[in-house]
């Protein structure tokens, strides 16, 4: 019974411990801008960050299939198209793309709004949830 009890356990410690990838979206528009969304969930309530989360990759279901359905929990889209920018740690995998701005639906649960940012306006990137400044940093840079 005690070892079939700690095997358990020891099960359950491995799939926590399981380091899944984070998905993030850069979305360009045809101005060259970034677009942000303002954060509805903590961590990070109320900041703006680039599209972007963990949920899909906790379900198996791999980054660049993953980064989709991010982008359409927080701004009701599945139009984005995009290609893989880079790694910018292990844990996390960055794409680069665009989207159909005319299907974007917040949704509350996930987005409070979003806004278009351009490159230029380095300001408004400075204090983004997460990593993100530095993303969008690196990839202005690029």
């Amino acid at each position: 019974m005690l070892k079939k009890c700690y095997s358990q356990i020891l099960k359950s410690i491995r799939i926590y411990m399981k380091k899944y990838k984070v998905v993030c979206a850069i979305i360009v528009n045809h101005k060259d801008e970034i677009l942000l969304t303002q954060r509805a969930r903590e961590p990070f309530k109320g900041k703006w960050a680039l599209p972007s989360g963990i949920g899909e990759s906790m379900k198996g279901i791999p980054p660049e299939i993953g980064v989709i359905e991010e982008v359409r929990c927080d701004l009701g889209t599945s139009s984005f198209r995009g290609k893989f920018w880079g790694n910018f740690s292990n844990e996390l995998v960055v794409f680069v793309g665009t989207i159909d701005e005319a299907e974007i639906k917040v949704d509350p649960r996930f987005s409070l709004g979003y806004k278009w940012v351009a490159k230029e306006q380095k300001n408004e990137f400075e204090d983004l949830a997460f990593e993100h400044s530095e993303i969008v940093k690196r990839f202005s840079n690029s």
